[in-house]
């Protein structure tokens, strides 16, 4: 079983996780993958974070993706990515190199937990990819690694609880359907009620709020209050956090009202919960649809910071 460490013992060792394949070319899909880039290259170019902070993972095989996603689904995604067919594939176009992307994003939020669990924060630039299930893909995902990355973990006996905690706007179905009945992971929701997916999963704990509410960064905050219970009666070994940047008042997809501000404040919350009760927590981004790139690229960078405060 893991250690609780709240912050890292050791400053020279690298807390977070990013790689060069991460930038798939993808000009044609709604999905702003260029970010990845984006926050890699600002945090460098702002001091933010030196190379020496970043640490690069590797691709997950076929045998720990089996850990969550059936074989029939897989090989699936294999035909699709090898043929021209995977191009109109719905909303979830898949290529070969979009797969080895997914494939190392999972390694990504994987080294990231291990990071956690050793040194008390890690934090993946790339992953959260909740709406993917066991048995297809679905929102732009194909393979949770979040699920995959717990499971992992389990197995190995690095970890016997976990909770996720997703901030995205969207609720993570994915994720919930996959450990529904699982008494050893918690998910917990908060998001808005009137989107995608209109057929919700049962999280552990849904906060599934109205657009009509106006839900603003104080409203917001006031909701995540129930967290210190949450994690007192699961207990957890790590948590992954998804620190979704689509509640932002201006994403495309999304009609909640918070300022980026109220964003790093929500990041700061979740993040000091768990580090002053001594619980690992591992970082992974979601969602981010504004107009204008670069508020998505902020809001996420501003969950570096937050990160990398804490762990200075």
């Amino acid at each position: 079983m893991a250690t609780r460490i709240a912050v890292r013992e050791d400053p020279t060792t690298a807390n977070f996780v990013w790689s060069s394949e991460y930038r798939v070319r993808f000009w044609w899909h709604f999905f702003p993958v260029k970010k990845y880039f984006l926050i890699y290259n600002r945090a460098l170019e702002e001091k933010i974070l030196t190379q020496d902070d970043f640490i690069i993972p590797a691709h997950f095989g076929d045998q720990d993706l089996a850990l969550v996603h059936s074989r029939g689904y897989l090989l699936r995604l294999y035909l699709l990515a090898f043929t021209p067919m995977g191009f109109i594939n719905g909303e979830n176009p898949i290529s070969w190199y979009i797969l080895k992307k997914l494939k190392i994003a999972c390694g990504g939020t994987y080294l990231a937990c291990k990071i956690a669990l050793e040194q008390g924060i890690g934090m993946n630039l790339c992953g959260g990819f909740h709406h993917a299930f066991a048995g297809h893909e679905e929102g732009f995902c194909h393979l949770n690694d979040m699920a995959v990355a717990i499971r992992k973990l389990q197995v190995e006996r690095f970890i016997n609880r976990a909770m996720v905690i997703d901030c995205d706007v969207h609720q993570g179905n994915g994720t919930a359907t996959i450990f529904q009945g699982d008494d050893t992971v918690f998910t917990f929701s908060i998001h808005q009620d009137d989107l995608y997916p209109y057929q919700k999963a049962y999280s552990n704990y849904d906060i599934s709020l109205p657009g009509s509410m106006r839900v603003d960064d104080e409203n917001y905050l006031e909701q995540l209050k129930v967290l210190p219970d949450l994690i007192k009666k699961h207990r957890p070994d790590l948590v992954i956090y998804l620190a979704g940047a689509d509640p932002f008042k201006e994403d495309r997809l999304g009609g909640f009202l918070l300022t980026k501000q109220g964003l790093m404040d929500r990041d700061a919350y979740v993040l000091r919960l768990c580090a002053d009760r001594g619980i690992p927590i591992a970082v992974v981004l979601g969602g981010g649809y504004a107009p204008n790139i670069n508020d998505t690229v902020e809001i996420h960078l501003n969950t570096v910071r937050v990160v990398d405060r804490l762990l200075n």
